[in-house]
């Protein structure tokens, strides 16, 4: 009979990142609970309120050319075009706030996403490895 050979877990040397910002006391987390950051009941308040006046995902507007229409709008053209309304359910910072509290309560300095754009292309573009958009002629795409 075949022995079946078992393959060791890495999973136990490769700590979350979560604990590896939290425990380098380095970080502008460090160690900090949410509401500690300044995410607690004022932020939820605040975030609510911005959502609703900017209830759309901008990354999303701008892929489905819609950024200059109001939200109303927004509605109606989805539903012609048989789209799903690109709701946002994230305020982000536009510039990291780093622990920056006038950054971090900077209204021009918000703008609202989607999950998936928040946990994707936004941690690209932070990270500083955003892949250049192409055309589809091939070419690369200007801002």
């Amino acid at each position: 009979m075949a022995r079946l050979q078992t393959i060791p877990s890495r999973l136990g040397k490769l700590p979350a990142k979560r604990q590896q910002a939290q425990g380098n006391l380095d970080s502008w987390r460090g160690g900090k609970t949410s509401a500690q950051r300044g995410y607690g009941y004022k932020w939820q308040q605040a975030r609510a309120g911005y959502l609703a006046k900017h209830p759309h995902c901008v990354m999303c507007l701008a892929d489905l050319d819609m950024t200059d229409l109001p939200p109303a709008d927004v509605i109606v053209e989805c539903a012609k075009r048989g789209v799903a309304e690109p709701l946002a359910t994230i305020v982000d910072h536009r510039i990291p706030h780093r622990g920056d509290q006038a950054l971090f309560w900077d209204r021009s300095n918000w703008q609202g996403l989607c999950k998936t754009h928040h946990d994707s292309t936004k941690q690209r573009i932070e990270r500083g490895s955003q892949r250049q958009a192409i055309g589809l002629d091939g070419w690369p795409v200007e801002d």
